[in-house]
């Protein structure tokens, strides 16, 4: 990764808000799911507690398809 912290500050920030304005609910359990589906690309163990939060997380919204910006696993990427 070859951005700054400001940068990568920005890039964030203006992924943040694609999403609705709902207390960061949605970008919560994207990021979650995305990471969970990384580690498990990448073949990491996912710790129990970072599992149950990402759990949590997507069954506290129905999510659509993985938005722009975050690939899904499952997309194939």
């Amino acid at each position: 990764m070859d951005l700054t912290a400001d940068a990568l500050w920005l890039d964030f920030e203006a992924l943040a808000n694609t999403y609705p304005h709902d207390a960061g609910v949605r970008l919560t359990a994207h990021l979650a799911r995305w990471l969970i589906e990384e580690r498990q690309r990448a073949q990491l163990p996912i710790p129990a507690a970072l599992h149950k939060v990402a759990q949590t997380v997507v069954r506290a919204v129905e999510l659509p398809e993985a938005p722009p910006g975050i690939p899904s696993a499952a997309a194939g990427a």
